[in-house]
């Protein structure tokens, strides 16, 4: 969502909702810490941190790790790339319906649903990181599957 402007930090404001960048990738790098330290220790609460914070911002529009990570920007938010605060949300809402998966396997025993359900997200925040989002077009597909089929 990069404006072009004679000068090329500049972002053009916008009517839809955003997120600086720096918070999102803040919320990513969370994740992934909290997810490998419950893999690397065998305590499985260590993927529930996560879970809460997503769960927050999926439910509510709050998530308390972009709120603290917020303190700590040098600049105005308007002067960072913008990302999609509705997008964020959804992608949370993905996350959070993963771990809760993962410690729903765990807690019944099923070792390899904890993994596998804490490898996907930490997977897609990965591939986040590097400019991938599979939430993006998770997201874009339904979205392009209500619209056809609302027209239809």
């Amino acid at each position: 969502m990069r404006a072009s402007t004679s000068d090329s930090h500049a972002l053009e404001p916008t009517s839809i909702p955003t997120v600086p960048r720096p918070l999102v990738r803040t919320n990513i790098i969370f994740t992934l810490v909290f997810l490998t330290m419950s893999w690397m220790t065998g305590i499985i609460w260590f993927a529930a941190v996560p879970l809460v914070a997503s769960g927050l911002g999926a439910a509510i529009g709050w998530n308390p790790v972009i709120a603290a990570a917020k303190t700590f920007l040098r600049k105005p938010a308007s002067a960072y790339v913008p990302e999609d605060k509705a997008q964020l949300r959804f992608n949370q809402l993905l996350k959070a319906a993963m771990l809760a998966a993962a410690l729903v396997s765990a807690f019944a025993g099923w070792e390899l649903g904890f993994y596998l359900f804490t490898i996907l997200p930490a997977a897609a925040s990965l591939g986040a990181l590097l400019g991938f989002c599979v939430g993006c077009i998770i997201r874009y597909r339904w979205l392009q599957y209500r619209h056809t089929r609302n027209r239809a």
